[in-house]
């Protein structure tokens, strides 16, 4: 008829429309399996059914992606195998599960909800939607480059696990990153990056349910958007984080002990456990979960049945240990059979460990210390010793800026929780309230004087607070109609203000993700503009052959995300397989890196890492003197490449 013809969409939009497709797959999958197997808890509401049994789909599939990985099988054709069979195994559940997500869906909208439930679920799916655009371009900055996602596309690419005893960060490799794994070899990067979000998604949903469970529908509704308008909650979701599912699964344990508390059904503490465990499975520190769950539920019992339950106390503790044990365990299991300890390279002195050393891990420490010193010098002062971390609800508040190289809104929490602290005691006598801010203060205690006091380490803790001092504020609306007007005004400048610091977050590199998700920016194009190290990558990349073998020479290297050739990490602080307190000169230095089939050498260019050496300039003149026996091809303003002599490197650079 003479019209205009329709443009054809850029080649990239169908490839992110087929990630979003896969992960609406993971995400049904993971509904059916896990109805199926939590027929027996007695829910009262579908969502939070859906939510638990999300929850544990997406767990049980990063074990079958080690499960595949150890037996050499991680790949396309395994993975749609087993998600198949578990679709096929749960094929009721699941067409069942969808069903009932559409009925309860519009019995809400039916139910005439609420202004403020309607202006929470468009403002979150405003965010979402804006912070998944970041997902669509390749990752840039954060520990996603250097470890989250390395080590899972390493799984990937070589369908099996592979061993680093050049880097125990291949060693810290637990629940999400084997999902990170799976979502490599489904697809890649952006399904990756787009389960991250999912979890940050369910995640909101779980605040919902447990300030619904334990509160009230508008505590739960509050919680969850200040959760998702927080600038902190923005940064862990344009970036791989495992945070999101450890507070998914501690979220979820206490909302089930919470329910066991209210209705005695063996059913609820069984899956108070197995989230339990699957929060010790995510992240080392999720060790806390069950270990303070169990203490709860024996105190319960011991509450009910005085000092005559304590047979039964001891019996509960054991009970639920032994089932987060077992739940928690694969990860532990691998790394306790590849290096002889389960938690490597932490806990040294008790277990050992492979590849490393006591030396290696006082080195570490060292480093360490210093970072959080440097780190807390941009507040004006010192790493915490001792009671001087009773200064951190302040400091996270006033200066997040100050416990890692970010800016100053990216670990921002806005100052809801410390203004509102005080209300806290308004909740005396709850017993819900007390198992929140129980469980939430002896999570955040143990981690702020005993291992780390960085916002991310206690989030799940920061998530429990959020909940409580929201159901805290809604108790000052008794005080009379001008306080409860004041109550919601407060409330919705908080989300506003949080939203513009959003929005401010996502700001630097939203632009060019939105270019890239249109096809209108390549993903080069986007990485040589936004990430410091892609031009050294890119040179390694065009130089090395793809059987080359990269040495890193770093204090701490980054593996180059993008080099997509094989690499050994050679810092004296990650890695004790590369000894350097026993190499004596160059010549013993060749001896041991050849074992690794190195050809070409990259020197990373980092004046600020030099005085954290922990074994001294020895190490720099190893390095200078290994470098002058090589072959310079070029250089960036990051780093410079080498090639070793054929004298130097085994002729074949295995990988």
């Amino acid at each position: 008829m003479g019209g205009r013809r329709l443009r054809p969409l850029p080649a990239r939009i169908p490839a992110l429309m087929l990630d979003l497709a896969v992960l609406a797959l993971l995400l049904l999958v993971a509904l059916g399996v896990g109805r199926r197997l939590l027929a027996a808890v007695p829910f009262e509401w579908a969502l939070e059914e859906a939510i638990f049994a999300i929850a544990l789909g997406l767990g049980l599939l990063a074990y079958v992606t080690l499960a595949l990985a150890e037996a050499s099988l991680l790949g396309r054709p395994a993975l749609l195998a087993a998600l198949a069979l578990a679709a096929a195994w749960s094929r009721r559940e699941l067409v069942a599960g969808v069903a009932l997500g559409v009925r309860g869906a519009r019995r809400w909208l039916d139910g005439s909800p609420t202004r403020s439930e309607r202006a929470a679920l468009a403002l979150g799916v405003v965010i979402v939607a804006a912070e998944l655009v970041m997902s669509f371009a390749p990752p840039v900055g954060g520990d996603q480059t250097k470890y989250q996602l390395v080590y899972p596309r390493l799984w990937a690419e070589a369908h099996r696990v592979v061993a680093t005893p050049w880097s125990f960060w291949g060693y810290l490799q637990y629940l999400m990153n084997l999902l990170f794994a799976a979502a490599f070899a489904l697809r890649g990067d952006v399904l990756a990056r787009l389960l991250n979000a999912a979890y940050g998604v369910l995640l909101a949903f779980a605040i919902f349910a447990l300030g619904r469970r334990a509160f009230g529908r508008q505590t739960g509704v509050w919680a969850a958007i200040l959760f998702l308008t927080m600038p902190f909650t923005a940064s862990l979701m344009s970036r791989a984080w495992v945070e999101f599912a450890l507070s998914l699964y501690v979220i979820l344990a206490v909302l089930a002990v919470l329910a066991w508390r209210r209705s005695r059904s063996g059913a609820w503490l069984g899956l108070a456990a197995v989230m339990a465990g699957l929060a010790a499975g995510t992240k080392l520190i999720g060790l806390l979960a069950p270990a303070l769950l169990a203490v709860v539920v024996a105190l319960d019992v011991l509450r009910a049945g005085g000092r005559r339950a304590a047979p039964a106390a001891a019996r509960a503790i054991a009970t639920f240990g032994l089932v987060a044990a077992l739940v928690g365990a694969p990860c532990y299991a691998r790394n306790a059979v590849e290096t002889g300890n389960p938690i490597y390279p932490f806990g040294y002195g008790v277990f050992g460990g492979r590849n490393w050393s006591a030396d290696a891990a006082r080195g570490l420490d060292a480093y360490y210390d210093a970072y959080r010193e440097t780190q807390a010098a941009r507040r004006g002062g010192h790493a915490y010793h001792g009671v001087e971390a009773l200064r951190f609800p302040w400091d996270a508040t006033m200066a997040p800026q100050s416990f890692e190289e970010a800016g100053r809104s990216a670990y921002d929490v806005g100052p809801f929780l410390l203004a509102f602290a005080p209300a806290l005691v308004l909740l005396r006598g709850r017993r819900d309230a007390g198992l929140l801010l129980g469980v939430a203060s002896a999570y955040a205690t143990v981690v702020v004087f005993g291992m780390w006091a960085h916002p991310r380490y206690i989030h799940p803790a920061l998530v429990l607070l959020l909940i409580a001092t929201v159901e805290a504020t809604a108790r000052l609306r008794a005080l009379g109609p001008a306080a409860a007007r004041g109550v919601t005004a407060v409330l919705v400048a908080t989300v506003l203000v949080q939203t513009a610091l959003t929005a401010r977050v996502l700001a630097p590199l939203w632009p060019d993700s939105a270019r890239v998700a249109l096809g209108r920016m390549t993903p080069d194009a986007f990485l040589r503009k936004n990430e410091r190290h892609y031009a050294l990558a890119s040179l390694v990349r065009a130089h090395v052959p793809p059987n080359g073998n990269v040495l890193l020479l770093g204090m701490i290297p980054h593996p180059y995300y993008y080099v997509g050739r094989p690499f050994t990490l050679a810092s004296p602080l990650e890695q004790g397989a590369i000894d350097y307190r026993s190499i004596a000169n160059v010549d013993d230095f060749v001896n041991a890196i050849r074992r690794y089939g190195v050809t070409y050498v990259v020197r990373e260019d980092e004046p600020d890492k030099r005085a954290a050496n922990p074994v001294g300039e020895r190490v720099l003149r190893l390095w200078d003197d290994l470098l002058a026996r090589a072959e310079k091809i070029g250089d960036t303003p990051d780093g410079a490449l080498y090639r070793l002599t054929p004298a130097m490197a085994r002729a074949d650079g295995a990988a």
